[in-house]
């Protein structure tokens, strides 16, 4: 049988030249050639020029493992070749003089082996791609210009330019000294550019990369931000969690289009009766004198000593003792006190009024010592307050913002000001790399920076914008574990020597609160710089530090009996609620996906830890809401009833979260049967949403003028209930206004209890009242005038499934 024609043709390959090796002048002339550079017979004949041709080789075929899918990735060659692409080149020996053999030999051999190393063609080397514009090289030592890498992941290319005069002198050759040296630095550039991009790859770990680099994988797709009016919300501005509120958003929308309804015209009258109230509270700005608001010296002892237990306790702003002393002599003789100090008091004694009763009766008083402070700082000249004084005055009237709700939501903008005055005042340089200074004066620098890291965090976190500020801009060391009574404004006095860690001082908690701020500060660059990575790993990764770190913070802080309940809670919400900001993007994926499952039950639990703090957990009798018990507790609800800003959106963003998990679980008890408790009982879940209204009820009372907010914990509320009854989609709606319009009538009656019998209904419509509203509400104005439709296109609520749409 013939089986010829089974048998496998032997492949034909045409033989390939030869490749010159000889100088071009040589091979004119025809005559040997030495190769050397230059070669013996140009040297005898006084040639000026001694060029050899460029060799080009054909592509080598592609080896099995590659197979034929296409062509492998440049930036994935260039990381899994196992041997170095170029190596650093040493300075080439000039020829010598006499021609032996032996030596001459030598010389041709190892010229040759360079030649062939410099004449690799980019589908050999992939870092090398000329352009359409290059031709034949004059040379070996052509390698063309350079251009830097683009990104951690952009294709590196190298263009070829061939300069035909640079490789007709002497001085191009390879042998000379100039081409050395560019060779050199030239391979520098391309071995650092491998190494930032094997970096890259590895993540900035210490693990050595692997043979083989894969290509990237693509991150998760969630919404980086979201657009309301003329501002933008960034990942961990708490509003982006608008994802899974796809219904109250057709809410919203449906109900912006029913002018004529009555639910419109009750929001409408509470909305213009509370610019009403925001505009008797601002001062008259003709009025603003500096001192002549003082209260009484008992009130003032009260004020200044609850400033003092509460928020000086966490963040350090003053030397207690100093302030004590100017305290006293400026009740001795009030008329000799300077402005600096009385706009200090004045701002302490502000946020002092926020936790003095449950009903801040002193708001409007507070809010004219912020106007008053303000009307400090832009008085000429302003180079006189860039101070230690007048950075205390910038923080505190930081803080004051927020307590007092006095546009606290562009606090952000305020945040940069008072970190580039720091740092125009050197306070980002430790003291010892400066001037010398007493251990008073450095420490001071060294406290009030560290408080103001903590404000430029805490503001990124609240508006969803960078933070704009590294590890690498300052070199500021951290405070010492010293009291206030160890450091003494002496010039000559010596450093004190700082106490043990596990000893108890007034730095214990603001140097445990820092320990974290590194961590925290990555977590808040990450999410809130739209260029970062979404890699889901990269979340576990930062959650995973973020939770060792604040475990070992929380360790330190209840192992010392003198920590307040105050000061526990407060540095809870300062750092806890970094979880949301990592996780909150990622919980419409968790709700369809179990694989980000830790995602989901990270947020709640923080949530229901951070309710907890706030008194809107159901106590162990199951009774009601937790009620405080000792003053320093009573201090910190009082902050959460009165104040605004971080102490309104955290516990929020706790109701939103629970609200959801809750809506989740009756969904899946509806489709699946009763569910097994993963997460969180469904008691405790339900008794932090029952004491949402006695929660809102109250800060309505104590001033709280935005009452659509407030509509937020209704919603949830009534959606619950629908499920739990059964309601259909089509007629949930109907249930969301039948539930808000019972809240806004019960609203504006306490709207107009709290604006007094002189007000109107035909009084409140004053256009000119809106141009004094200072209380920027739009983070928590659910129901007001949203670019609902510019929110629908960043958030692709469409691709939500049914199972976590509210």
């Amino acid at each position: 049988m013939d089986i010829s024609g089974n048998l496998p043709q032997p492949s034909v390959h045409k033989k390939r030249r030869r490749p010159a090796l000889a100088c071009e002048q040589c091979r004119r002339r025809k005559v040997r050639c030495d190769r050397n550079l230059p070669c013996s017979t140009c040297v005898r004949s006084k040639h000026a020029l001694c060029t050899y041709a460029s060799h080009t080789k054909s592509a080598p075929r592609k080896s099995p493992e590659h197979g034929a899918e296409g062509p492998v990735d440049s930036m994935a060659l260039a990381l899994g070749c196992p041997a170095p692409i170029l190596p650093a080149f040493q300075p080439l020996p000039s020829p010598p003089r006499r021609s032996g053999a032996s030596s001459a030999a030598a010389r041709t051999q190892a010229d040759h082996r360079s030649r062939i190393r410099l004449d690799e063609t980019p589908e050999e080397n992939p870092l090398f791609v000329p352009t359409p514009s290059s031709g034949e090289h004059s040379g070996p030592a052509d390698f063309g210009t350079w251009q830097p890498v683009n990104g951690p992941w952009a294709p590196v290319t190298v263009t070829a330019s061939i300069r035909a005069d640079t490789a007709s002198t002497p001085g191009s050759c390879p042998g000379s000294s100039s081409t050395v040296n560019s060779l050199m630095e030239r391979v520098k550039q391309l071995e650092q550019q491998l190494s930032d991009l094997t970096v890259r790859n590895k993540g900035g770990g210490d693990v050595a990369a692997p043979e083989c680099v894969s290509v990237p994988r693509e991150g998760l797709k969630y919404s980086r931000g979201c657009v309301s009016k003329t501002r933008y919300f960034g990942q961990s501005h708490w509003m982006n969690a608008a994802d899974t509120l796809y219904r109250l958003v057709n809410f919203a929308r449906k109900f912006e289009g029913q002018k004529n309804s009555q639910l419109y015209a009750d929001l409408e009258k509470c909305k213009k009766l509370a610019r009403v109230i925001k505009a008797r509270r601002t001062p008259s700005f003709a009025s603003i004198t500096t001192g002549q608001n003082m209260p009484s010296r008992e009130l003032a002892d009260a004020l200044v000593d609850i400033y003092l237990r509460t928020f000086e306790s966490v963040h350090r702003i003053v030397h207690i003792p100093t302030f004590r002393a100017d305290y006293e002599r400026y009740w001795q003789n009030p008329s000799e006190a300077t402005d600096t100090f009385v706009i200090l008091l004045q701002l302490c004694m502000g946020i002092g009024a926020t936790m003095y009763d449950e009903r801040f009766t002193l708001r409007t008083l507070a809010i004219r010592w912020f106007w008053e402070g303000m009307f400090w700082l832009i008085t000429p000249c302003e180079k006189s307050k860039m101070t230690v004084n007048g950075l205390q005055i910038r923080c505190l009237m930081h803080f004051l913002r927020h307590t007092a709700n006095i546009g606290c939501d562009l606090s952000w903008i305020g945040a940069g000001a008072i970190v580039r005055t720091a740092m125009y005042m050197g306070l980002h340089r430790d003291p010892k790399a400066i001037v010398k200074m007493s251990p008073h004066r450095a420490e001071m620098r060294r406290r009030l920076w560290a408080t103001i890291l903590e404000i430029v965090l805490q503001t990124s976190i609240d508006s969803g914008c960078p933070p704009l500020i590294s590890t690498p801009d300052y070199d500021t060391e951290p405070p010492a574990n010293l009291d206030d009574e160890q450091l003494v404004e002496d010039a000559e006095s010596v450093f004190p020597v700082p106490k043990d860690p596990k000893v108890y001082t007034q730095m214990t908690v603001p140097l445990a609160l820092f320990a974290s701020f590194a961590t925290r500060l990555a977590i808040a660059k990450r999410v809130n710089e739209f260029r970062s990575d979404t890699l889901y790993e990269e979340t576990l990764r930062h959650s995973n530090e973020l939770s060792t770190s604040l475990q070992r913070m929380m360790r330190q802080l209840n192992s010392h009996p003198a920590v307040t309940s105050f000061q526990l809670r407060y540095v809870q919400f300062m750092s806890y609620r970094l979880f949301f900001a990592l996780h909150q993007q990622i919980i419409p994926l968790a709700l369809r996906n179990p694989v980000y499952y830790f995602s989901r039950k990270m947020t709640v639990d923080t949530a229901l830890r951070l309710s907890e703090a706030a008194f809107l957990c159901p106590n162990k009798a199951g009774t009601g809401p937790m009620k405080p018990s000792t003053p320093s507790e009573v201090d910190f609800y009082r902050l959460t009833i009165n104040g605004a800003g971080t102490y309104r959106s955290v516990p929020f963003q706790g109701i939103m979260t629970i609200g959801l998990e809750l809506i989740n679980l009756k969904e899946e008890e509806a489709n699946n049967g009763p569910p097994m408790s993963v997460i969180g009982s469904e008691g405790q879940l339900r008794g932090v949403l029952d004491a949402v209204h006695d929660w809102s009820r109250r800060r309505i009372q104590s001033g709280e003028t935005n009452v659509k907010g407030h509509a937020l914990g209704v919603v949830l509320i009534t959606n619950i209930h629908g499920l739990e009854n059964g309601v259909i989609d089509d007629k949930i709606e109907d249930y969301f206004e039948a539930a808000c319009q019972e809240r806004v009538t019960e609203c504006y009656d306490l709207l107009r209890h709290l604006a007094g019998d002189g007000v109107l209904e035909e009084g409140m419509d004053m256009p000119h009242i809106h141009d004094l509203d200072m209380d920027f509400d739009d983070g928590t104005d659910l129901l007001a005038d949203w670019d609902w439709e510019s929110m629908e296109n960043n958030m692709n609520f469409g691709n939500f499934p049914d199972t976590m749409l509210l």
